[in-house]
């Protein structure tokens, strides 16, 4: 198995948001994007593959040095072998992989958040970073995509959490600030007993609406000249613009089942999403 297809078999799932963002790509900026998602997988996978915490310190550890040797020239894993060409091409810096994994670790100490700007913080450490060299790799032009970058990989990774609200609880985590369950009268044991009362929809509709806000914000700082190249980020935002409001139409019983869209849904948002990208660059 060469490295590339390591990277397929890890996040390109036929189906995925993520395999219907990157169908209409070259060859070159697919291959680099996958091999980048790859690596955030495989490093976000540790804190759930690794039930005994300092085996997964270790493992953490073991990732800051393969990517540090592979900066170096010297790598092993078939994720870092695939970054090698991306990293030289796209000129990506080794500091943004370090901080993903150090933002990925935190996940091993933290199960919540006392306020909104500690999620907030979180996300732009992980998803956030993960977004900005995607967009390098994607190409722009002007400075303020990196702002719609940031936002995008935020409002992404809030969706992500409210999406798998039940599995996290599952696994003891709530991502849902403190301040937020004081401020709609949501008790934790409420939330980890899966009780879906007026008051938990309340909670759970005002993160969706702050969700939303993320994306309008990306949006705004897109530039114009710019959209074409990142229709894959526009194309993955619809898709979980999507899916959110499906889960706002399903009143969020996000306890009792995961909401999904279906592939025709899917292949119609990325077409009519690419669609509008290439006209607004020619018309």
């Amino acid at each position: 198995m060469t490295p590339q297809q390591y990277c397929q078999d890890k996040v390109l799932r036929e189906g995925s948001s993520l395999y219907y963002s990157l169908r209409f790509l070259p060859a070159t900026q697919r291959h680099a994007v996958t091999a980048l998602h790859a690596f955030f997988h495989e490093v976000s996978d540790v804190r759930y593959e690794c039930h005994d915490t300092e085996v997964a310190r270790v493992k953490f550890q073991w990732w800051r040095e393969e990517i540090y040797q592979a900066f170096a020239g010297t790598t092993h894993h078939p994720v870092c072998q695939a970054l090698s060409e991306p990293v030289r091409r796209y000129q990506l810096a080794e500091h943004y992989f370090q901080e993903i994994i150090e933002g990925l670790q935190l996940d091993l100490e933290v199960t919540r958040y006392s306020t909104f700007e500690e999620l907030e913080a979180y996300c732009k450490r992980t998803s956030g970073v993960l977004s900005l060299l995607c967009t390098q790799v994607l190409g722009y032009q002007n400075d303020s995509t990196l702002k719609y970058a940031e936002q995008l990989g935020v409002a992404l990774q809030l969706t992500s959490i409210l999406r798998e609200l039940r599995r996290d609880i599952q696994k003891g985590r709530l991502c849902i600030p403190q301040e937020d369950l004081v401020r709609f009268n949501v008790s934790e044991q409420t939330m980890f007993n899966w009780q879906l009362s007026e008051t938990v929809q309340a909670l759970l509709a005002y993160q969706a609406t702050r969700i939303r806000a993320y994306y309008d914000n990306a949006f705004k700082y897109l530039a114009k000249e710019d959209r074409f190249n990142q229709r894959c980020g526009l194309i993955r935002a619809q898709l979980a613009l999507a899916t959110l409001g499906e889960i706002e139409n399903d009143g969020y019983q996000l306890f009792k089942h995961r909401i999904r869209l279906t592939p025709l849904r899917k292949l119609w948002i990325t077409w009519r999403t690419g669609w509008r990208a290439k006209r607004r660059r020619f018309g």
